[in-house]
């Protein structure tokens, strides 16, 4: 039909030379750790559809599969080691997982990879077009067992993008389906993450038991005091040190590592640190409420999350170390000091930026400056502006507002 109109055949060029080389086509795989899967059926199941696009005569050339969420970044995939996918002995070969699938596909050791379903890339719709993108860019073709074989682009394409949007939304729903669970087991009064120093954990013998497909589940638990009196009178003293003596997280510590007999390090601890300082005066659960969601773990870099949005238990859940009262005290201490290590004029700024005041000066020396606010004459020193000083501008400034 779209044939030259005389015969061109003999022309250099008029085909290309058909390769010697066998197509090396690479499995790619993926079960994730939190859909009750198990991935010895799991990726033996995906590698039985992926077959199926292998010619009679062919076989994979490599195996790559991971067992992780789907919802990770293309850079934090892959992350286990080779010991222990060993251990989950599945029937399948690997030879590394998807960061790996990359490396030797940039390396030009494969030409096809094949898939059950898009879904198995990622579940996220941006690090599935990543891979998908960064294999095309190589010359790769990505081919999966649920979409349709021959026909127009338009329409294999078509339903990829359609997969891909289906294996987001799923993600989605079932990141809010566990954040209910979540939810729901902090407001019990149910032990979440690691017991803070003070605490240890121990299994609810009351609880409902959790079950699932593959037997018990993991039990629930609550916290309880640590058996060496010790960590529970420490955590109390620089709950102390905070709301009375006013301390700062460095004269705290240095108290704290010159007497380890009185205040014991947690297992694996070599030495006190700041930050462990830190973590403990603002770690709510020793008002002996359960407290979830205080850092976004998978979002925002896990930075912390507003006050407003920690799901706290019904009641309280286990003993009490620092009353509620006093836990409520020691944050407003903590905030001020901090807002203390902030430079004089960056405070006055700050607060007369909040209250719609302009600070400029009507008079100025070599070493005051003069400004006039709410009817008021404020002189001030150029350079450092001493804290208590600060405090004072900013007192008059709330009072003129």
């Amino acid at each position: 039909m779209f044939d030259a109109p005389i015969d061109l055949s003999d022309l250099p060029g008029y085909q290309t030379a058909a390769s010697t080389r066998p197509a090396r086509t690479a499995f790619i795989g993926r079960c994730s750790t939190k859909d009750n899967q198990d991935p010895r059926s799991s990726i033996a199941g995906q590698l039985a559809e992926a077959s199926a696009l292998l010619t009679p005569d062919e076989e994979f050339a490599a195996y790559f599969w991971d067992v992780e969420s789907g919802m990770l970044g293309l850079d934090e995939r892959s992350q286990g080691s080779a010991d222990d996918y060993a251990r989950l002995g599945v029937p399948v070969p690997r030879d590394g997982g998807l960061r790996e699938l990359l490396e030797w596909v940039e390396r030009g050791e494969i030409d096809r990879v094949v898939c059950e379903r898009i879904g198995r890339v990622a579940r996220d719709m941006l690090p599935s077009l990543q891979v998908e993108h960064h294999l095309a860019s190589r010359g790769v073709t990505l081919e999966c067992a649920n979409e349709p074989r021959g026909g127009m682009t338009t329409g294999q394409l078509g339903l990829r993008r359609a997969e891909q949007v289906r294996a987001e939304i799923t993600r989605h729903e079932l990141l809010e389906m566990s954040m209910r669970g979540q939810r729901q087991h902090a407001a019990n009064g149910y032990r979440h993450g690691p017991p803070c120093y003070g605490y240890i954990a121990v299994v609810d013998p009351d609880a409902p038991p959790a079950a699932n497909r593959f037997g018990g589940g993991r039990p629930k638990m609550r916290l309880t005091l640590h058996p060496d009196s010790r960590r529970v009178e420490t955590v109390q003293e620089v709950f102390r040190l905070r709301r009375v003596e006013r301390l700062g997280d460095g004269e705290i510590l240095r108290m704290l590592a010159a007497d380890l007999d009185r205040h014991p390090l947690a297992e694996g601890q070599v030495l006190w640190r700041r930050a462990r300082v830190q973590r403990m005066l603002a770690q709510p659960k020793y008002t002996g409420y359960q407290v979830f969601n205080r850092c976004a773990a998978r979002t925002n870099r896990g930075r912390s999350n507003p006050i407003a949005d920690w799901v706290w238990s019904r009641e309280p859940a286990h003993p009490v170390i620092v009353p509620l009262g006093e836990w409520r005290e020691t944050q407003l201490v903590t905030a001020r000091l901090r807002e203390r290590r902030i430079s004089g004029w960056e405070r006055v700024n700050a607060a007369a930026a909040q209250r719609g005041i302009r600070l400029t000066p009507v008079r100025e020396s070599d070493t005051h400056l003069l400004y006039e606010v709410a009817g008021r004459r404020l002189v001030l020193p150029r350079g450092e502006l001493p804290a208590a000083v600060a405090d004072e501008v900013i007192a008059l400034l709330g009072a003129g507002a």
